[in-house]
């Protein structure tokens, strides 16, 4: 039980940093989402999934927006569905699909640092190309 003790402060630790990376206030894992007993009763947006050091499975990220300040929350909660569709066409290869999504996002909310991330990522994706093994996991390296 000690590996599992130790893989579970090292996904605490590594969701820290993404907490900073996202610019959000409140991060879950997928097993902490998974283990909500009313899921619904809380206000969670998919983030992202990535892949992070000490693991060999990518791990689904989330959001709790309960965690934002009230305007924040109203503007996330506003651009919810374009910010999902974002994700959606991203992970697909649509890259110019999801780009105007994030733009709009951008449009109501131009503070949303997880949509300004996704954009920088299209970016670099546009001119360094897609991998062939494209899934759409973010390979997260720092710690």
């Amino acid at each position: 039980s000690g590996d599992a003790l130790s893989d579970h402060v090292n996904l605490t630790s590594r969701l820290e940093s993404l907490t900073k990376y996202y610019g959000v206030s409140l991060l879950i894992s997928e097993s902490a989402f998974q283990g909500l007993k009313d899921p619904e009763k809380y206000q969670i947006r998919f983030l992202d999934r990535a892949s992070v050091k000490g693991r060999h499975k990518a791990i689904d990220v989330y959001e709790v927006l309960d965690g934002e300040i009230d305007y924040v929350r109203e503007l996330k909660l506003r651009t919810q569905a374009d910010f999902a569709l974002g994700i959606e066409f991203y992970r697909l290869g649509d890259f110019v699909t999801a780009k105007d999504y994030f733009e709009k996002v951008l449009a109501v909310n131009y503070s949303d640092k997880t949509a300004q991330l996704y954009l920088e990522r299209i970016d670099k994706l546009t001119v360094t190309g897609v991998p062939k093994n494209w899934d759409g996991v973010w390979a997260f390296t720092q710690k």
